[in-house]
């Protein structure tokens, strides 16, 4: 109970069928944890990746009468399982008001088991990307088409698994790094650089200076000519959020920068990738 207690991101599982959601998060190698009103069910999800660990919440749910236990706050990724065979995809609509009223979610699939046709897949496509859900198959891998399969080289819990583990998790604890933070040997430098990446969303204006300002932050990260990895990314989420108050065109040019600055922090040149916009 005490998981219950601590303000931990939570992953919500959700089924049109009774019992999906919580053998979802069985096959995830969740582990159980307690009960919670009617037939809700509340698992901790260990996250160990090479980049970073986490521990996260996953509350599952098998049908919409039952009320939401926890902060809709706290959660931060959605799957929703769907039967295709046993109901019809006008079913998925009624999820829509939660699913809509989930502010803080980033990340939302379907997880669909096999499909009876051809049409009723080309409509839960359909589905998805209005509604912008990404479809994973759950079915046998015989019935995926050969080149989606091509392009997605994971599929059913173990694609669920992989979009989780995109996620930047709040709680995060990044490996490489004392106490899963940049060493404090450069504590002053990153001061600096979260103090220039709030001046992108403190400044008002919308000219050449948002430009300058982000190309001084990845000056910064990168220091000389070499760029650190792990410096980018535990500064990735901060870059995100203040980018998203540039300008289009500023937008569009300070995400060329940091594709930069990765590709260089992992030993590449810049002029390999410069003609990738023509």
């Amino acid at each position: 109970m005490q998981l219950l207690n601590m303000e931990i991101p939570c992953v919500l599982i959700l089924s049109t069928e009774s019992d999906k959601a919580h053998t979802l998060a069985q096959d995830m190698d969740a582990k159980f944890v307690t009960n919670g009103k009617k037939d809700a069910k509340y698992f901790a999800w260990d996250i160990d990746n090479k980049y970073y660990s986490a521990q996260v919440m996953i509350y599952a749910i098998d049908s919409l009468e039952i009320p939401l236990e926890i902060n809709i706050d706290r959660i931060e990724a959605v799957v929703l399982h769907y039967t295709p065979k046993e109901k019809d995809i006008l079913i998925l609509d009624e999820y829509l008001p939660l699913i809509q009223s989930l502010t803080d979610a980033d990340i939302f699939l379907l997880a669909c088991e096999a499909f009876p046709d051809a049409q009723k897949r080309d409509n839960t496509l359909e589905w998805c990307h209005v509604h912008k859900f990404e479809l994973i198959d759950m079915g046998p891998l015989e019935s995926i088409d050969l080149a989606e399969e091509m392009e997605q080289e994971k599929h059913g819990i173990e694609r669920i698994i992989e979009a989780l583990h995109t996620h930047s998790w709040p709680n995060r604890i990044l490996k490489g790094f004392p106490n899963g933070r940049i060493s404090t040997s450069n504590e002053s430098d990153v001061t600096k650089i979260e103090d220039q990446l709030e001046n992108i969303r403190l400044s008002s204006s919308r000219s050449g200076t948002e430009h300058l300002l982000m190309d001084s932050v990845l000056d910064g990260i990168m220091g000389e000519e070499n760029a650190d990895f792990g410096e980018l990314f535990s500064q990735l989420i901060a870059m995100k959020e203040h980018a998203a108050s540039l300008s289009p065109s500023n937008r569009r040019t300070a995400a060329e920068q940091l594709v930069t600055a990765f590709w260089k922090s992992l030993g590449g040149d810049s002029s390999e990738i410069a003609d990738l916009d023509e």
